[in-house]
C-alpha cells in the first residue's frame, strides 16, 4: 500500500525501489581494527550503535560510509548539525579564522560579537561564558548557583540527561522503576562514580507540579537550583505538559530558587531564543550547545547579570571561547537569523511533513508506534502511549525500536536507536520521501 505524503512533499516513492544496504565490509575491518587502540573501537559510548558504520564524508543532509553507501542522515551529529553537514557559510568563517589564528589564550573580538549575539537572542542572557561541551557548561553553571546562593542541593527530574559530570549524572535512565512515583530515589548511572554522589541531588517526577510544590516547600533553605530539559529530549521527547513550565518558574521564584534550562538540545531549534522563547518562560540560567556551533566544539552557559558576575574570577578553561569555535557561532547564527529566521522555519517545515507522513503511515498499517514532538526534532516510539514522565518510558518496548532502527539504518536512514530525529535547514522534500519510502518498506516486511 502507497500512501501519499504529507501536504507539500513530492511522491515519487512509487517510482524507485528501496535500496537494502549490506556490505558494510570496510566499516566493520575499521572497527575491528580501531578496538586494538581505542576502547570499544569508538570514541562515545554514543557510537556502539552504528557498528558497523564508518563514515568517510558528509554534505547538507546526506552521509556516505567508506563502503559508498549512502544515508539520509537522521542523526545530525546527536544534534549539532542544524545547518546540516559542512554547510560552507560555517567552513568559510572557520579557515579565514584558521589563518588568523587557532588560539590565542587572551580575549579575541569574535568573543564579544559571539556574546553580543546571543544575548540578543536567548530571553534569560544578560551575561555569558563559553565552554568546549555541553557537561562543562552544566558543571560551571550549576557551581555558580550554588555560590550564588550559598545552597548545595539540586533539584532535577528522573529521566533528565545533563552531562556525565558525576554531581548531575544521576537517574538519567534508571532500568526499573526506583523508589515511589512521587519521590524517585536517585540512581548513580556509573559504577566509577563515588557512592556519595547523590547526596546533593533530589530526583523528582517530571510534570507532576506537586511533587516540586511539596519538595521546596519544605527544603528550599537547601535547594540551590531546579534544573530542566525544557524537553524531555533525551528520553523519549516528552513535551512539558500545558503550564507546566510557567508552574516551575512561579515555584522556584516564589521559594527563591533558581530555574536553570538545560538548552543544549532546545537551544535555536525550537526557536532562535530557545525553549524559553518557544514557551514564554524565562529561567534565571540556562545552557546552550550543540546548535550553537553548527558542529564545532562549543558550548555556552548565562543569565542574570547578578548570577552570572560570580563566574568571572571562577570560571577557567584553557579552550574556552576558542576563536575557531567562535567564528563558527558567529557565522551559524547570522545565518539562522537571515530572512526573520526563514531557514529554521523551513526546518520546521520538513520535520512536520516527515513526522505527519511516518504517523499516516502507521495508522494506515495499524503499525504499534507514533510520531511525536517538534518539527526540528520529534521521536518515534512503540507502542503508541501517552507519555507524560520518565516511568512511561519504561513500559515502551525497546526490542521492537531497536529493530525498526536496525532496519531503516540497513535502507540508508541513520537516526538515534532510542527513536529520535533531528531535522536541520538541509533536509527538504527529497530527504522526506526518502524516509517515507524505507518506513514503508519496513512496516511491510516486518
Amino acid at each position: 500500500m502507497s500512501l501519499p505524503l504529507a501536504d507539500g512533499a513530492n511522491d515519487d516513492r512509487g517510482s524507485r525501489p528501496v535500496k537494502i544496504i549490506q556490505d558494510r565490509t570496510n566499516s566493520r575491518s575499521t572497527i575491528a581494527q580501531a578496538t586494538e587502540t581505542i576502547a570499544g573501537g569508538v570514541g562515545s559510548a554514543f557510537r556502539m550503535f552504528a557498528h558497523p558504520l564508518v563514515a568517510d564524508r558528509a554534505k547538507g543532509s546526506r552521509l556516505w560510509d567508506i563502503d559508498g553507501n549512502e544515508y539520509v542522515d537522521l542523526l545530525m551529529g546527536a544534534g549539532p548539525l542544524i545547518l546540516g553537514h559542512a554547510p560552507d557559510v560555517v567552513a568559510e568563517a572557520v579557515v579565514a579564522q584558521i589563518h588568523k589564528g587557532t588560539h590565542f589564550a587572551v580575549s579575541c573580538e569574535l568573543e564579544s560579537i559571539a556574546s553580543k549575539a546571543l544575548v540578543d537572542l536567548v530571553p534569560c542572557l544578560e551575561l555569558v561564558r563559553f565552554n568546549c561541551s555541553g557537561s562543562e557548561a552544566v558543571h560551571n553553571c550549576l557551581r555558580v548557583a550554588r555560590a550564588f546562593t550559598g545552597r548545595s542541593k539540586v533539584v532535577k527530574f528522573e529521566g533528565h540527561f545533563h552531562g556525565t559530570v558525576d554531581d548531575v549524572y544521576v537517574s538519567v535512565r534508571p532500568p526499573f522503576a526506583a523508589g515511589l512515583p512521587h519521590a524517585p530515589w536517585p540512581i548513580r548511572q556509573n559504577a566509577g562514580q563515588p557512592q556519595n554522589v547523590t547526596e546533593n541531588i533530589i530526583v523528582l517526577p517530571w510534570n507532576d507540579v506537586q511533587a516540586l510544590e511539596r519538595t521546596l516547600r519544605f527544603r528550599a533553605h537547601e535547594v540551590a537550583a531546579v534544573v530542566t530539559e525544557p524537553v524531555m529530549y533525551n528520553n523519549a521527547g516528552i513535551l512539558p505538559e500545558e503550564g507546566y513550565l510557567s508552574a516551575i518558574r512561579e515555584i522556584t521564584q516564589r521559594y527563591e530558587v533558581l530555574l536553570v534550562f538545560d538548552e543544549i538540545i532546545t537551544g535555536f531549534r525550537l526557536a532562535l531564543g530557545g525553549a524559553q522563547q518557544f514557551y514564554g518562560v524565562t529561567p534565571d540560567l540556562c545552557m546552550l550547545g550543540k546548535a550553537l556551533g553548527a558542529g564545532y566544539p562549543i558550548s555556552a552557559f548565562g543569565g542574570r547579570r547578578d548570577i552570572m558576575e560570580i563566574a568571572a574570577a571562577t570560571h577557567y578553561g584553557t579552550f574556552n571561547a576558542n576563536p575557531m569555535c567562535l567564528a563558527a557561532v558567529v557565522a551559524t547564527l547570522e545565518e539562522l537569523s537571515r530572512d526573520d529566521s526563514a531557514a529554521l522555519r523551513h526546518t520546521h517545515e520538513v520535520g512536520e511533513r516527515l513526522r505527519d507522513g511516518l504517523n499516516r503511515l502507521f495508522s494506515a498499517h495499524d503499525f504499534p508506534m507514533q510520531a511525536h514532538g517538534n518539527g526540528a526534532v520529534f521521536f518515534v516510539t512503540s507502542p503508541p502511549l501517552v507519555l507524560r514522565d520518565y516511568r512511561d518510558v519504561l513500559n515502551l518496548d525497546n526490542s521492537a525500536m531497536h529493530k525498526f532502527h536496525a532496519e531503516m539504518m540497513s535502507r540508508g536512514v541513520l537516526f538515534v536507536p532510542n527513536g529520535r530525529m533531528m531535522l536541520s535547514t538541509a533536509h527538504g522534500d527529497n530527504d522526506v520521501d526518502t524516509v517515507l519510502a524505507a518506513a514503508e518498506d519496513v512496516i511491510g516486511k516486518w
